[in-house]
């Protein structure tokens, strides 16, 4: 992997609920909850930390087991994690709750590098090579605010499920608007976006201080809030599908999964 020249931490926003999978993040996949396998890849990053952002006591528990008991991680990379307890009533998004964190942890003194890495805690299949490709991304273009990732498809399953959130691209590679819906119009091949946003720290803590967006309330998507205050989002375009866990059935075709390859 190409040695980045930021430093950056990774953030896993972790909600008990969920509308669609409740408890979906403690489901059991491949012998561990869901979430775990993120954290796993995020301590693999070149990350200097990984916080677990939890409303859930349950969460902070189960998982503080997994790692202890883990044998896919050296201790250098458990010594990176860290699991807080996040609540608040301006929590509105999994971004909100990170950058709530990022605030807390500067009130307490602590120094926070100037790349914050969102991670979503249902996407099992992201890699450390992802994430660190996304924080290159934002690291090389100092125009931008904030970073993400999002792969090729032709599936028209996927153009349809309004769960499969899909991006309209610039030539210049800069996220232009997200959508539920199949966009663009007539597209053969399209791009499906990823759970992972790198955040420029003052952004993030920007993003928090800003108001839910029409746009973000209709389609449900936390990133139309930043689109809609004029912060440019460049996407790292990919062939590696990633696979989220949405529903029950994303979950049951990821436990038939018997190999699967990150990168």
């Amino acid at each position: 992997m190409e040695k980045i020249e930021m430093d950056f931490i990774c953030v896993i926003p972790a909600r008990e609920g969920s509308t669609r999978l409740p408890g979906k993040l403690l489901e059991d996949l491949w012998g561990e909850p869901v979430v775990f396998h993120v954290i796993c890849s995020c301590a693999k990053s070149y990350a200097q930390k990984v916080f677990l952002a939890t409303d859930s006591e349950k969460i902070k528990e189960r998982i503080e087991a997994s790692i202890s008991r883990t044998k896919k991680l050296s201790q250098y990379q458990k010594d990176k994690i860290s699991i807080r307890i996040v609540k608040s009533k301006s929590v509105k998004t999994g971004t909100d709750r990170v950058a709530h964190l990022i605030r807390i942890l500067e009130e307490e003194g602590q120094k926070v590098p100037e790349i914050v890495v969102n991670v979503q805690g249902d996407e099992p299949l992201i890699s450390p090579e992802i994430i660190n490709k996304v924080v290159k991304v934002l690291s090389d273009d100092t125009q931008a605010s904030i970073s993400t990732y999002g792969f090729l498809s032709k599936d028209p399953h996927e153009f349809r499920n309004p769960n499969r959130v899909k991006i309209v691209v610039s030539q210049n590679g800069d996220a232009i608007y997200f959508s539920r819906s199949p966009i663009p119009y007539g597209a053969k091949n399209f791009i499906i976006h990823t759970g992972i946003y790198a955040f420029r720290k003052d952004k993030l803590l920007k993003f928090l201080s800003l108001p839910q967006s029409k746009n973000e309330v209709l389609e449900k998507l936390e990133q139309l809030r930043a689109i809609d205050n004029g912060m440019k989002i460049k996407v790292l375009v990919g062939k590696k599908k990633l696979f989220p866990v949405d529903t029950e059935k994303d979950l049951k075709f990821l436990r038939n999964l018997k190999k699967f390859k990150r990168g």
